[in-house]
């Protein structure tokens, strides 16, 4: 079965293009992500807490959505009713328009039915509630429109495949870290899908510097889209106006390094890697390094020459 997951807000306001309408009132809903997967025939019943935090009464209105992947960080653009693989008409309310007063809740019962014949695979919408009524006639919704994303999987032959098409670290040149390594995951398949793994990083001798992990929230990655994550490699924290040196000494690394990422993705656990060098040179710490030297033989050196010449002395 398809593993149930835990993800972090990913959306907290969602944007549907559609200019001259209002944008919705502090509303929450909860939660963020609904993720079922179904057979065909089959209807769930699931339910959304919506969370006026305003201080006047509003009236907020549901409607579901089409959305497909927009940007690479994973931000859904909102597109009505699709030509194809629509599930707009499989979602229904128990009502469609829902009156809090400031800071009241309410749970509204949403149903998704999964019409008999459709096609396995991923079908993707948005369950919005915006104080502007939706325009019925169009299809289209609202600015400012607030609600979780529905990810919905139908079983059947569905096809898992993707790939690593970029990975890279910034800087590829640095004198201290934190360095960002940036993955960007393209899936070719038609469910979506969740990359995870981790990017082992290991210095010039084959050591094990670090390992961090990639895509800890657990983001989906659409089919036939690309979606980018980020992972930082630091060892400190510091306020953005740390000195250099302070910097390279708190957050040290020296030398070259490579960096290699593993990810597993899908049902079966399928795997990808791709690999990455970045260098990291505390130049100022490599210099104050070889003044310390500089001034240690100095210093020897006088020393040795002051025990030679009272060696001398101690003859006479």
């Amino acid at each position: 079965m398809w593993r149930k997951i835990t993800l972090a807000a990913l959306v907290a306001v969602l944007a549907v293009p559609m200019m001259g309408l209002s944008h919705a009132s502090a509303l929450t809903v909860s939660p963020v992500i609904i993720e079922h997967e179904v057979q065909p025939g089959q209807t769930i019943v699931g339910t959304i807490k919506l969370l006026n935090e305003g201080e006047g009464t509003e009236t907020y209105y549901a409607q579901a959505q089409d959305f497909v992947a927009g940007e690479t960080d994973g931000t859904p653009s909102f597109i009505g009713t699709a030509t194809t693989n629509s599930m707009v008409s499989w979602v229904s309310f128990d009502t469609t328009a829902v009156t809090l007063d400031g800071g009241e809740s309410a749970l509204v019962i949403y149903r998704v039915a999964v019409p008999q014949n459709v096609d396995p695979g991923g079908y993707f919408a948005g369950l919005l509630f915006s104080t502007q009524r939706p325009d019925t006639d169009s299809g289209l919704g609202v600015v400012g429109a607030t609600g979780p994303l529905l990810l919905v999987r139908v079983d059947g032959e569905v096809v898992e495949s993707g790939a690593v098409t970029a990975f890279d670290a910034a800087p590829s040149n640095g004198t201290s870290l934190p360095v960002d390594f940036n993955v960007t995951f393209a899936n070719s398949g038609t469910v979506h899908v969740k990359p995870a793994g981790v990017i082992r990083i290991t210095n010039m001798f084959g050591g094990t510097a670090a390992v961090i992990p990639v895509n800890q929230a657990g983001g989906n990655v659409l089919p036939e889209s690309d979606r980018s994550f980020t992972s930082t490699w630091q060892k400190a924290e510091l306020s953005e106006n740390a000195s250099e040196l302070v910097k390279e000494w708190r957050n040290y690394g020296f030398g070259p390094y490579t960096a290699t990422l593993i990810m597993n993705y899908g049902e079966t656990n399928q795997v990808v890697s791709a690999s990455t060098n970045f260098w990291v040179m505390p130049w100022m710490l490599v210099v104050l390094f070889i003044i310390l030297l500089v001034v240690l033989a100095l210093l020897l050196m006088q020393y040795n020459k002051w025990i030679i010449e009272n060696a001398k002395k101690s003859k006479k």
